[in-house]
């Protein structure tokens, strides 16, 4: 009877324990950061940008979702030229992310050291981004065309490559599960377009032999809600 007994025990215990990994399965955030284009002029500026995100956890360390970005690229040169742009952007995009306690996890037994280091995460996805780009000088030829170096259009529309890196920090709630989430993110993402900077350089008579880029890095908050995930 007593070996039933601590046997019944230990199975409430392990159910118990089970229960402790639970998770919600939704989150929306949003936050704010700073831009940097790298595109055809060889000065960037910093600039400033804000986000939000929609996620679904498939795990409680495997996230698809979605982000809305808008914000400035701002650029500027003083060669001879006096080129330079601010573009007022849109961009939006899926992702998905993999955060380092998908390796790490062991369930209930975690140190509070393992926990923040299992916030860390890589992601990538594919996004749309709409340049809307003004003061923007550029030469002329006398019959109106620009020359060769100095192509591009003010408005546009690319696809892009983010790439993530990050951390996620929890806060949780009375339950014990992951409720607030603040978020620190390092964002690279790579354009199949020229038109970040409204300048598309002729890569014959200039450098310009990649398409252009920008990086956002960030900070912001996560709310956790909704169905309950059983993480075994």
């Amino acid at each position: 009877m007593k070996k039933v007994y601590i046997l019944v025990t230990c199975i409430l215990l392990s159910l118990n324990a089970f229960s402790q990994s639970n998770f919600y399965k939704y989150s929306l955030g949003a936050g704010a950061g700073l831009t940097r284009v790298f595109g055809d002029l060889n000065r960037s500026r910093n600039s400033v940008a804000v986000y939000g995100t929609a996620d679904y956890y498939l795990t409680p360390f495997i996230t698809l979702g979605v982000e809305g970005q808008a914000g400035h690229l701002k650029g500027g040169e003083t060669d001879t030229l006096q080129r330079y742009f601010d573009n007022k952007y849109l961009a939006g995009s899926i992702n998905l992310k993999a955060h380092l306690g998908a390796v790490l996890d062991k369930g209930f037994r975690n140190t509070r050291f393992q926990e923040i280091i299992n916030g860390l995460y890589v992601g990538t996805g594919v996004g749309v981004i709409r340049n809307s780009v003004s003061g923007t000088y550029h030469a002329y030829k006398e019959n109106g065309d620009r020359f060769a170096y100095d192509q591009g259009r003010n408005n546009t529309k690319d696809a892009y490559v983010p790439v993530n890196v990050g951390i996620d920090y929890a806060l949780k709630d009375y339950q014990g599960y992951d409720r607030f989430l603040i978020n620190v993110n390092f964002q690279g993402n790579f354009t199949f377009g020229e038109g970040l900077d409204g300048y598309d350089d002729s890569p014959v008579l200039t450098h310009n032999q990649y398409a252009d880029t920008y990086v956002f890095a960030s900070i912001g908050i996560k709310y956790k809600f909704g169905l309950i995930g059983l993480h075994k």
